[in-house]
């Protein structure tokens, strides 16, 4: 929840502060460190998402946060493969959803198949 309130104070919301946020960051990091060797006086949209790389690592996150920031089908955000090349090109924004099952459609002849499947 320190993430999220982090996030949300970054981007502009009510009800939250920098300093808070910035007390929160430190903790989850002074946590992970063990000392405080690992604060920061500042942090930025990018910092948050990195961290919730760290913290959230096994907990199914990454794709959802890549497509919140706008970096999972950009070409600002690459990575080894991404798009099938060696060394990561940019997507269609299509990919952004994923396909309904054919399952799905053939039981529901309303449901429509997402752009690009």
């Amino acid at each position: 929840m320190y993430l999220v309130y982090i996030e949300a104070v970054a981007r502009g919301g009510n009800g939250g502060s920098g300093s808070q946020g910035l007390i929160y960051f430190n903790a989850l990091r002074q946590r992970a460190y063990g000392n405080t060797s690992g604060n920061v006086t500042a942090y930025t949209l990018d910092d948050i998402l990195n961290e919730r790389q760290r913290e959230l690592y096994w907990e199914g996150f990454r794709r959802t946060d890549l497509i919140r920031y706008g970096y999972f089908t950009s070409s600002t955000y690459l990575w080894p493969w991404k798009g099938g090349v060696i060394g990561g090109t940019g997507l269609s924004s299509n990919y952004n959803l994923y396909p309904i099952p054919s399952t799905d459609i053939l039981t529901n002849t309303n449901l429509i198949q997402n752009p690009g499947y």
